[in-house]
């Protein structure tokens, strides 16, 4: 994956940086955005603002910016404590939808390229040549921001069941199951009405979430998803749960990405969500495939939160 010519030629005349810099940054830089966004994080690094439609904490920010009283602290890279008033939100809202400004995606690209702390100026001069590339056009309108897309669910799938110790560290001990030890398949498992369930797992142990010999029904998405994956979730664990098979059933989503909808959803019925970041396939894609695979849509599939038009809270920032 790489960022675009017109991108980084954009950067290297504002900065006078060598193609070579300005393509490392560049890209690591997209990729820092769109783990972001994947992972439910609303990026506040105008003219790059870019969050889920109702999401309480933007939404707040948007609203305060624009009664033309108050300002926004020169980054929202601070505590959480002080977001929160600075917003007048409670801190559990602000924990719940986190903000990451450009002080925190330059940090991260640092990180990632190793850069050295007295090099951070250059190293901002081109992260903001970059965020500028996404400024708004002669109509107000902002640049789109493309996610770069991941390659299909059936790739995602055979690399999760190769790794299933990604979900034992991150609370999950499950083996998939199957017909010998269990009397059901662990992939494709067909329900009386025709539906077909993405994995069934077992739990190997007791756990936070479940006990031993508990049932996970996971559903996955490479794609941002809408009410529908939660659908097909939720019909895949009521299905198993009416074949009264030993042990509780609980419910997974892995998505790369949510809507606030979904979200809510998956508290009501007590699910459980992994993103595609958060479970580490984005950065394994990062590392091993050169190019952008084709998206892979379906009918729950949403388009990820966009680059939004706020002139005001550009000039807030200024």
């Amino acid at each position: 994956m790489a960022e675009s010519d017109k991108v980084i030629n954009a950067v290297m005349k504002a900065t006078g940086e060598s193609y070579e810099k300005a393509t490392k940054l560049c890209t690591v830089a997209h990729e820092v955005v769109d783990e972001c966004v994947t992972d439910d994080i609303s990026v506040v690094a105008p003219p790059l603002v870019i969050g889920r439609l109702g999401c309480p904490v933007l939404d707040r920010l948007l609203l305060r910016l624009g009664d033309g009283q108050w300002q926004l602290p020169e980054s929202v890279d601070v505590t959480e404590a002080e977001l929160a008033e600075h917003l007048k939100l409670p801190i559990e809202t602000v924990a719940r939808y986190p903000l990451i400004g450009r002080w925190g995606l330059l940090a991260r690209c640092m990180d990632r390229l190793m850069i050295r702390d007295e090099d951070a100026e250059q190293y901002l001069a081109m992260l903001d040549a970059w965020l500028a590339t996404f400024g708004s056009d002669a109509e107000g309108k902002p640049s789109p921001y493309p996610v770069w897309s991941l390659p299909n669910r059936d790739a995602f799938e055979g690399w999760l069941l190769a790794r299933l110790d990604i979900l034992h560290k991150l609370g999950y001990p499950v083996r998939l199951a199957n017909e010998e030890m269990d009397g059901v398949r662990g992939q494709q498992h067909m329900f009386v009405d025709g539906r077909r369930a993405d994995l069934l797992m077992r739990f190997t142990q007791d756990c936070e979430i479940a006990a031993a010999s508990d049932w996970l029904v996971v559903e996955n998405k490479t794609t941002a998803v809408g009410i529908g994956a939660l659908d097909q979730l939720a019909l895949s664990v009521d299905w198993l749960r009416a074949e009264a098979r030993q042990g509780k059933v609980h419910g997974l989503l892995i998505a790369d990405g949510l809507s606030l909808e979904v979200e809510r959803g998956l508290r009501e019925r007590a699910f459980h969500y992994l993103s595609m970041t958060g479970i580490g396939y984005r950065k394994w894609v990062r590392l091993h495939s050169p190019l952008t695979p084709e998206p892979a849509h379906d009918a729950t599939s949403i388009r990820y939160p966009a680059n939004l038009s706020s002139r005001v809270l550009a000039a807030a920032v200024r």
